[in-house]
């Protein structure tokens, strides 16, 4: 089940990610934004900070800057949902003040990627919506704080385009702002505003043409002041409490989870960070009509949610990525939780697998010819080795033991494994090394993720390499929590009873 969420999603949009100031004026007409100060006020910067799941690089402590901007006295910021759904916290940077201020979000929509906070206090600076009918033409500025620098940026361009192609993997409106007026990563949230200051749209994505040039796109303000109106109210819209994505795969298409609101029907069901919703409301996340050149989007998600409503009992399918399972359950309801209805690695077993004598080897510890690697492997598997590899200039120690060496080298008929150490690599080399030795002449099967005494980690499964019937593993592990030395086994198993064999090398390797 190798699911290559970076590779799904790279073409379709970059994340225009996420941040402003505050005083007590409201902003007015000006003829040139350039100089206008009551705009810069009423920007702010939002950094959230919270714990994330990234498909490539799992589990992290995520700090994120966006940008946001007032829209009333009393401290109401519009921004993304994508910016903050799923942080701990919430800090609000304003124009001149070094310490920042709290606040709590009032109201997300993950389908128009908007959500309202509450900042404590009143008399700040605030904007007003642009009401008049927008044209491929007019003025427009993009405010904000690019790349998280807190320090206030505006550029300039103008409308592309009124009503552009408003689907994303993160977002599906009705419609979008085309504009050229250049945004980065951590303008998300951020106003894009008229020469006189009115609000003409929330920045939110920007999209690589392929061509050298990029496009720019915000939510309409036509659309957001409605939806901003019902979040300010304390209503979620079309939410149910992830940060996801969509993306589809040569094993998978649904929903990416990277973050789940305390307190929401999602996390109330029991969702988690890394799991994939795959169905909702009996309905699969992504479709083909979902998925175009650049990508899956979220729109058949948003579909659904504007059918049914959030706040209504859904049935809801995930595939739960570090256990390999597939649960269903219902959202909205208690009486329907999380239950498991397959696990993968059972599925892998049961069709692959092939049936032996049930058998337990006696073991002998070997270790490598620089004494670098220690691992524990059959004593009826007298043929070994010690000899160090060469993998991509390093040179890493390594232990191999079969009952015939050359063949299982050669072959794929003859059980044997190796067992490698990797103290030069780290996480972020994990999915290139386990690619790396993906064996060439096998039908690949699937991942799985292990959790052994001392290793954590994941395993590629590959059959009917060159004909013949048996399996090949491919592992990439670590010690527990420490990310910085990557263990490595590669493993031919002809049945069942050699599986023991991986199993044991994983539990006894060593690393002196």
């Amino acid at each position: 089940m190798r699911v290559r969420m970076g590779v799904a999603v790279a073409g379709i949009v970059t994340l225009a990610a996420c941040g402003g100031s505050g005083s007590s004026e409201r902003s007015g007409g000006s003829s040139d934004i350039a100089d206008k100060t009551d705009v810069r006020r009423a920007v702010v910067r939002i950094v959230a900070e919270g714990s994330f799941r990234d498909p490539d690089f799992g589990q992290t402590a995520f700090s994120g800057s966006g940008t946001g901007f007032l829209i009333s006295d009393d401290g109401l910021i519009v921004t993304n949902q994508h910016v903050v759904e799923g942080a701990g916290s919430l800090e609000v940077y304003l124009e001149g003040e070094e310490r920042p201020k709290s606040a709590r979000i009032l109201g997300v929509s993950e389908c128009d990627d908007l959500a309202v906070l509450d900042l404590t206090g009143d008399g700040y600076s605030y904007l007003d919506w642009f009401r008049d009918e927008i044209e491929p033409g007019i003025d427009a500025w993009a405010a904000g704080f690019p790349l998280g620098d807190p320090e206030y940026s505006l550029t300039r361009g103008s409308v592309v385009k009124a009503r552009a192609n408003g689907d994303t993997n993160w977002s599906s409106i009705e419609f979008a702002i085309e504009h050229d007026a250049n945004i980065q990563p951590g303008n998300s949230g951020g106003p894009l505003v008229a020469e006189d200051g009115r609000v003409i749209g929330v920045n939110y994505a920007d999209f690589d043409a392929g061509t050298g040039t990029s496009q720019f796109f915000a939510i309409p303000a036509e659309l957001a002041e409605e939806v901003v109106t019902e979040l300010a109210s304390g209503q979620d819209r079309e939410a149910i409490g992830v940060n996801g994505f969509a993306f589809a795969s040569e094993d998978y298409a649904g929903l990416w989870v990277s973050g789940v609101r305390a307190g929401s029907p999602a996390s109330d069901l029991g969702i988690q960070p890394g799991d994939i919703i795959i169905e909702l409301a009996g309905r699969p996340i992504v479709t083909e009509e979902d998925v175009s050149e650049y990508g899956a989007t979220k729109a058949g998600y948003c579909d659904v949610l504007r059918t049914q409503g959030s706040d209504r009992a859904m049935a809801v399918s995930i595939v739960r990525f570090d256990t390999g399972e597939i649960l269903s359950g219902e959202l909205n309801n208690p009486d329907r939780p999380l239950t498991v209805d397959v696990s993968i690695s059972d599925q892998i077993t049961d069709e692959t697998a092939v049936p032996g004598e049930e058998a337990t080897f006696e073991y002998v510890k070997i270790t490598d010819d620089t004494e670098s690697v220690e691992v524990e492997v059959p004593v009826n598997w007298t043929d070994r080795s010690g000899t160090s590899i060469d993998f991509l200039g390093f040179t890493l120690p390594a232990v191999s033991a079969s009952t015939n060496l050359q063949e299982f080298f050669d072959t794929w008929s003859t059980p044997g494994i190796s067992v490698i150490a990797a103290p030069e690599l780290d996480a972020s080399n994990f999915e290139s090394t386990l690619e790396f030795f993906a064996p060439d002449s096998c039908d690949y099967l699937g991942r799985d993720t292990f959790e052994g005494q001392d290793l954590i980690g994941e395993f590629d499964v590959y059959v009917d390499c060159g004909g013949v019937v048996g399996m090949f593993y491919v592992v990439g592990a670590f010690y527990d929590v420490y990310y910085d030395a990557m263990v490595i086994v590669l493993a031919q198993v002809s049945d069942e009873s050699e599986l023991e064999v991986i199993d044991q090398a994983l539990d006894t390797v060593y690393l002196p």
